[in-house]
């Protein structure tokens, strides 16, 4: 095996874990899927960071971390769903505000695009960062509302900044993880058109 491999490698088995997460969820072994969705969102960070230190990144990695990304807060939320219901119809409005953005980010980067967009900006990292943070929190501790919220209005965010670059950047471009400020410093160059 080539090291350079490895990251697509990591993204790879993240994406293994969904089916097993969903089966844990729907046997409502809370200790279990909480230990493994733990393990899975290290993995996102261990990959993209492993591919960004060796310059092992690609257009395949990007797309797997992507893929895997959104499967696994999928994921999550049917974790939560299923075991702690009363979270999802108490605060429907802000799952739903947060889905519909992503959803939107989605679609539109499929019709621009034809593939999702990768951008992995700090702003949609941290978001998915505080989201998998309280995920962890709830089926480790309890629910947080004002950590809720707060990480329900960075992913919104990260999801309108998005938006932003989809309707800007006419080609894909994975890995702007500088977001809008990255692009206006880059078009300048020429280095993103």
């Amino acid at each position: 095996m080539k090291l350079k491999h490895l990251p697509n490698i990591i993204s790879t088995l993240r994406l293994l874990t969904v089916p097993v997460l969903v089966w844990l969820a729907a046997g409502k072994n809370q200790t279990a899927f909480a230990w493994l969705i733990l393990v899975a969102g290290l993995t996102d960070v261990l990959d993209g960071s492993i591919a960004r230190h060796f310059g092992w990144t690609s257009r395949l990695g990007a797309a797997l971390d992507s893929i895997a990304d959104v499967l696994l807060i999928l994921v999550a939320l049917f974790g939560v769903w299923a075991m702690h219901p009363h979270v999802i119809v108490d605060e429907w409005p802000v799952f739903a505000g947060v889905s519909a953005i992503w959803m939107i980010v989605h679609c539109f980067a499929l019709y621009r695009y034809g593939r999702l967009a990768s951008f992995h900006t700090r702003l949609s990292q941290v978001g998915i960062l505080l989201f998998g943070l309280v995920v962890l929190l709830l089926f480790f501790h309890a629910f947080v509302p004002w950590f809720f919220y707060f990480a329900a209005a960075i992913s919104f965010a990260g999801g309108l900044e998005s938006l932003v670059l989809i309707a800007l950047i006419p080609q894909w471009t994975p890995d702007i993880r500088g977001g809008l400020l990255q692009y206006v410093r880059e078009r300048g160059t020429g280095n993103i058109r």
